[in-house]
């Protein structure tokens, strides 16, 4: 039997979700999602005896803007979001085997152990660096030649790895701060820019009422039987001016194909429809993260965990990217008398640490982060998700590479995704209702 619809769109993760919502009730469409869940990397789990500590497995947390994207969507589905306690707004860096604060302000930025100060006079030249310089060269050549090595190595490498998990001597600058190298080409640098934006209303942290998961959990409610689980596609093939799209769910004819889906899934599905549009997909390279749920009692924990969390510098030669305080971010996480941690493992530093052993993870974990926050005993609860080839590598070739996806793709097919052009959900959930409203006029 063939199903004959306007769109289908393939895969239920952020995008797909967005996508789909954002083209309207009316809308003749039906999302297919290979997982038992919807959601994608967007996932939200609770452990211990009775399912009384809530932790994150994908995003932590959501940024918003002040309007649009992921901030619109919420107010349609009816959503709550706070920001995180006035506690948690402390960022910390690793420098030397200890923890320091990240200089948010300018005051702990003269203060900062993390540069010499010779390294924050080289800093506080970048005015009078070139604006034309490094834009589209690697996000380290970016950072050395607008505020020196130093910088890279204190501040800029442990946002990379935090962020992206990558290695920013190979990240495109222009692929992965884009906003930063228009603000440059603008007003002539970063201090300008940041001089001359001054009192703009900036993008913030927030945390949606019982997790993250809750947003996409209200998409899939709100598009209903819209949303078919555990139908994988097999295959898409054009069909005179349609597509016909096969899933163990049957045949589908529709005017319109949407993939929302990983890069390696859309390579293998574009494989016999569109050869040279697969080819350049299967170009990009996903970096392979671990997330390591750790519950302890607070008794147990000598730091006071009034912050975000950390990042760790690759200078510092440890085995993890850094550890989120989720219980200091979403307090509701757990009772007073314990607290959520969440460690990361691996990026490019350690791609292979993703076929490390629960024992040889729970050990970094132990011995690492151990030291920074003076844990003793061992924790309550464990919970470990892989993520393999999870983050997209915005590489040198990424923009080059962009365009070429944007002019092989055929009429008809859209692409969604953390690989083309920004990973946070904001952004995805932004570009899925831009890709949306442009379907709907067409």
């Amino acid at each position: 039997m063939v199903t004959t619809l306007d769109t289908v769109v393939v895969g239920a993760g952020i995008s797909g979700l967005a996508y789909a919502h954002a083209r309207g009730p009316e809308a003749e469409i039906v999302v297919l999602e290979a997982a038992a869940r919807p959601g994608g990397l967007v996932q939200t789990e609770r452990g211990g005896p009775n399912g009384q500590w809530r932790y994150e497995v994908g995003p932590e947390s959501l940024r918003f803007e002040v309007k649009g994207g992921l901030t619109d969507m919420l107010g349609e589905l009816g959503l709550a979001a706070h920001k995180p306690p006035g506690s948690a707004g402390q960022r910390f860096l690793v420098c030397k085997g200890r923890l320091v604060d990240a200089p948010l302000a300018p005051h702990k930025f003269l203060m900062s152990p993390l540069m010499t100060l010779r390294g924050k006079l080289r800093m506080a030249m970048e005015p009078f660096r070139d604006p034309k310089v490094g834009n589209d060269g690697s996000v380290a050549e970016f950072v050395r030649h607008r505020i020196g090595q130093e910088a890279l190595d204190a501040m800029l490498d442990p946002l990379v790895s935090g962020i992206h998990a990558g290695d920013p001597e190979q990240l495109s600058m222009r692929a992965c701060f884009p906003r930063l190298v228009d603000l440059v080409e603008a007003h002539g640098g970063l201090f300008k820019a940041l001089f001359k934006t001054r009192g703009e209303p900036a993008p913030s942290v927030m945390k949606p009422e019982g997790g993250c998961q809750s947003v996409t959990d209200a998409l899939a409610r709100k598009l209903g039987s819209r949303v078919r689980l555990s139908t994988p596609v097999s295959s898409i093939a054009r069909d005179g001016e349609r597509w016909r799209v096969t899933s163990p769910a049957g045949e589908f004819s529709a005017r319109r194909v949407v993939l929302a889906v990983s890069a390696p899934t859309a390579a293998r599905l574009l494989s016999g429809l569109a050869p040279d549009l697969a080819r350049i997909v299967g170009t990009i390279r996903c970096e392979n993260v671990v997330s390591c749920v750790h519950v302890r009692r607070r008794e147990d924990v000598g730091h006071s965990l009034a912050g975000f969390g950390y990042l760790v510098a690759s200078r510092e030669k440890l085995h993890h990217l850094g550890t989120l305080f989720s219980s200091s971010i979403a307090p509701d996480a757990c009772d007073p008398g314990h607290v959520v941690l969440r460690t990361l493992i691996g990026g490019s530093r350690h791609a292979d640490l993703i076929d490390a052993s629960e024992a040889e993870l729970l050990g970094i974990v132990r011995d690492e982060v151990g030291r920074l926050l003076s844990l003793k005993g061992e924790p309550v609860f464990t919970a470990i998700q892989r993520w393999r080839a999870t983050l997209p590598r915005f590489d040198l070739d990424h923009p080059a590479r962009v365009r070429a996806i944007e002019n092989a793709t055929p009429p008809g097919l859209g692409l969604a995704g953390n690989w083309l052009k920004g990973i946070g959900v904001n952004h995805l959930a932004a570009s899925a209702r831009e890709l949306a409203a442009s379907h709907a006029k067409a």
